[in-house]
C-alpha cells in the first residue's frame, strides 16, 4: 500500500479521511495509541500530506460518526485565557478480533488436516490483515505448513 501511495506526487485532501483510517488500522490498537501530532507526522512522512491538528481531529470524529470503532481519551485543561477546553488524545481503532482470538484461528488453520496448503496460507494472511503491524511482528515466527504435506494416496493394489 505504501509504495502505491508514494507513486503520486501529492495526495488530494479528500483522501485524508481514508489515509487516517489506514493509519489507525496499521498502527493502533488498545495497547498502541496515537496522538493527533503522531498521526500528522505519519501523514506527512508516508502520504506526503501536510495538514493541521484541527483537520485531523475533525476527520477522526467523522470516522467515529460513520460507525468506525474509533476510541480516544478526553481530558479537560484550562487554556491561557482561563477557559476550560477538552483535549482528545490516545486515538486507536478498536478491533473486531483480539490478538488472542486471531492467534486461535490461525492455530486452528495450521493444525487442520482438511484444508489444502494454498487455502490455509491465504486464510492466514487474511486473518493477519485483520490486525496491525504489531500482531504481524508477533506471529512472524510461526512456521507455516510445508507445501508438500504428505497426503493419503489411494491404494493401487486393488484393496479397498
Amino acid at each position: 500500500m505504501q509504495e502505491a501511495v508514494k507513486m503520486y506526487t501529492k495526495q488530494p485532501k479528500k483522501m485524508m479521511i481514508m489515509n487516517i483510517l489506514d493509519i489507525l488500522k496499521r498502527y493502533t490498537d488498545e495497547d498502541h495509541r496515537l496522538s493527533q501530532k503522531e498521526i500528522r507526522e505519519i501523514l506527512e512522512k508516508e502520504y506526503d500530506m501536510s495538514v493541521d491538528r484541527k483537520a485531523i481531529k475533525r476527520n477522526l470524529m467523522e470516522l467515529a460518526d460513520f460507525g468506525y470503532n474509533v476510541e480516544y481519551s478526553e481530558s479537560v485543561r484550562v487554556n491561557q485565557r482561563g477557559e476550560e477546553e477538552t483535549i482528545y488524545t490516545d486515538w486507536y481503532l478498536e478491533r473486531d478480533f483480539s490478538d488472542a482470538e486471531l492467534r486461535l484461528l490461525i492455530d486452528s488453520l495450521l493444525f487442520s488436516k482438511h484444508i489444502p496448503y494454498s487455502q490455509c496460507k491465504e486464510l492466514i494472511e487474511k486473518l493477519e490483515g485483520l490486525s496491525n503491524q504489531y500482531f504481524k511482528a508477533r506471529v512472524k515466527h510461526i512456521r507455516r505448513l510445508p507445501e508438500s504435506v504428505p497426503q493419503n494416496r489411494p491404494r493401487t493394489d486393488g484393496i479397498i
